[in-house]
């Protein structure tokens, strides 16, 4: 699938281009299940890889969306993570996109609560997914906080967007290095070693000179797959409740 940037160009305050929150609405983008969000090119391999996996084995469709291109990480050239995005979006059957804000500068403002919302509208998901609001990387908290904040212009009929409103049924955040009581654990032990090889296609970040961050994310999955009797699991925090339209439905949370 490609991968699409979103660049806010000088044109876009004289009417051309991508205007002031979002790309102007584009009938080819078909409406996803999941839109997955991260700040930087791996953030979501990272947190929800294996639940990636699980969609794409299963049929649901997902999209993909980077905040940043990682411009500022240690290792890797700007075009090797694209590369590398590139790749592991294709190993996922998934849309990808970057928004090019800049890495290591992500703030919740009400500007880039818009765009956050622009690119809900313009997916249309049933369910959106990104990092905890609690990490210790500020662009990582500053992304949950972005999308939490989102909501309210999701929905807005008088806001000035290209994109129908739109209220996706769920928000869920993946913990990144904050260890965080999950509202939901999913089971990835049939799918972890898929995990680890999508993450290995992030050769830039994840190669064996890198350190070693794959022993780190494996504590971390069997951590919270412990929680539920698995090998292995990964975690999704709701900060609301979720509305449950009858008992029936308790039965699909389940085994």
């Amino acid at each position: 699938m490609g991968r699409t940037p979103l660049v806010q160009t000088p044109e876009a305050d004289e009417g051309v281009g991508c205007g002031p929150w979002g790309p102007p609405h584009d009938e080819s983008i078909m409406p996803v299940d999941f839109l997955l969000i991260g700040a930087h090119p791996d953030d979501v391999e990272w947190g929800v890889g294996g639940i990636a996996l699980l969609l794409r084995d299963h049929g649901i469709s997902l999209a993909i969306v980077d905040l940043t291109n990682g411009e500022m990480g240690s290792r890797g050239t700007p075009g090797e993570r694209e590369v590398e995005a590139n790749s592991a979006a294709d190993c996922l059957g998934a849309t990808r996109e970057t928004l090019n804000l800049p890495d290591c500068g992500l703030v919740d403002s009400p500007e880039n609560r818009r765009l956050i919302a622009s690119v809900i509208r313009r997916y249309r998901p049933k369910i959106v997914v990104a990092p905890l609001w609690e990490d210790r990387h500020p662009d990582h908290a500053a992304t949950g906080l972005m999308v939490q904040n989102s909501r309210l212009f999701c929905g807005l009929k008088t806001l000035d967007d290209p994109n129908p409103p739109h209220k996706p049924g769920a928000f869920l955040f993946y913990p990144i290095h904050k260890f965080h009581q999950p509202t939901f654990v999913v089971d990835t032990a049939p799918v972890f070693d898929r995990k680890l090889g999508l993450l290995r296609i992030y050769r830039s970040q994840f190669a064996p000179a890198a350190g070693d961050y794959l022993f780190a994310l494996e504590s971390r999955d069997r951590y919270y797959g412990s929680l539920i009797g698995a090998r292995h699991g990964e975690a999704l925090v709701s900060d609301q409740p979720i509305r449950l339209g009858n008992p029936g439905d308790l039965f699909s949370l389940l085994k």
